[in-house]
């Protein structure tokens, strides 16, 4: 796939910054024990760590996406809609896919 410098840029640019808020999401999500499966707190918190990298992951993926075909202009408030739709959007993903 052949994309232009600011395309790729800007994908580096929000890719890291989401999987750096979603880690450090992923690693302050509580551990919850269901009491009948004892295991490692580590293993958890490390699965937490993974989900939140690969929440940002998508969610930078999309939002340079997005941000790049509605918002050349770089408004703030279409910036903040779209991270708020694209996390809410996730969110709900992320949450069916874990429930199955």
């Amino acid at each position: 796939m052949v994309m232009n410098r600011k395309l790729e840029k800007d994908l580096v640019y929000y890719t890291v910054r989401w999987m750096v808020f979603g880690a450090i999401a992923g690693f302050f999500a509580p551990v919850v024990s269901n009491g009948i499966v004892h295991v490692n707190e580590f293993d958890i918190k490390f699965h937490h760590l993974l989900e939140g990298l690969l929440f940002g992951l998508a969610c930078g993926y999309a939002f340079t996406l997005s941000q790049n075909k509605f918002n050349s202009n770089r408004n703030k408030k279409v910036t903040w809609s779209l991270v708020a739709a694209l996390w809410f959007g996730f969110n709900v993903a992320f949450a069916g896919i874990s429930m199955m």
